[in-house]
């Protein structure tokens, strides 16, 4: 890892790519190009933090994934307050107080999960009232599932059931079709690899099933926004989820009517970023 300076700011600040700064992040966010790609919120609460930071965090907007660093032992008592409410902010990874928190480390983190990526994902747009209970199983079925299976009619087999009735449970819940949600997933897995081990973007492409690198950077950049050069270079994977809800509310797979208030930042796109 390369030297880089030290992070603890006792005030929110934003992290971004090339990660070797940080700057203020403030209440006032623009939706018009967010999700910021890989973008991290690194909060280090001590005595000079404030409740109004704590509201700034809370009212981030989804896809920003939040870094918090401890306070010394000496300032404990004095944040309590803080500190019993942090459940609520839904931080990426709590880290202890010290000199050794730096944007490397966070840039680092960002490319890792805690648990398999399908778990996290289904977590993440549960929390974001983007998926249904009534699709729930499928749709983690496909998530765990999109590492080897390629196809949604590979995939109705292995649900036993048939592509007419699985299209038409997703259509009742007027989210996108089946294909759309597996098709993210296989480009999620293929986005931590590049994040990950820096892989070329042909070698990713195959690992992932795809028969060469062009044609899974088309599938990137229609389904989610981004080639796989700008992805590898950006790490974390929530603003890439946010990437597909608002490419995928442009081309009215999601109901506005319906989740009007889950696609509140995406409320006025009439085309998705890139």
């Amino acid at each position: 890892m390369s030297s880089s300076p030290t992070l603890p700011l006792h005030a929110p600040s934003l992290l971004l790519p090339p990660y070797d700064k940080a700057v203020a992040f403030g209440p006032r966010q623009r939706t018009d190009d967010w999700p910021l790609p890989g973008a991290a919120l690194v909060w280090s609460v001590g005595r000079a933090s404030s409740p109004q930071d704590f509201e700034v965090v809370r009212r981030r907007l989804p896809g920003l994934p939040l870094f918090l660093v401890l306070p010394p032992p000496e300032e404990l008592e004095e944040v309590r307050p803080i500190l019993s409410r942090l459940s609520e902010l839904r931080p990426r990874a709590v880290l202890p107080a010290g000199p050794l928190i730096t944007p490397d480390i966070i840039r680092a983190l960002l490319t890792r999960t805690r648990r398999p990526i399908a778990s996290e994902l289904v977590e993440y747009l549960h929390r974001r009232s983007l998926l249904p209970s009534r699709i729930r199983t499928e749709v983690a079925s496909m998530f765990e599932s999109a590492s080897h299976i390629r196809s949604i009619t590979q995939l109705c087999r292995r649900l036993y059931t048939s592509r007419r009735t699985l299209g038409r449970h997703f259509e009742e819940q007027q989210v996108p079709a089946p294909s759309h949600w597996l098709q993210m997933a296989r480009l999620l897995h293929v986005a931590v690899r590049l994040q990950r081990d820096k892989l070329p973007v042909f070698r990713a492409a195959i690992q992932g099933g795809y028969p060469d690198g062009f044609t899974m950077s088309n599938q990137m950049k229609r389904l989610l926004g981004w080639r796989p050069t700008e992805v590898r270079d950006a790490a974390g994977w929530e603003w890439l989820v946010e990437s597909w809800i608002r490419c995928e509310v442009a081309r009215g797979g999601f109901s506005r009517e319906r989740y009007g208030a889950a696609l509140q930042p995406y409320a006025r796109d009439d085309a998705g970023p890139g």
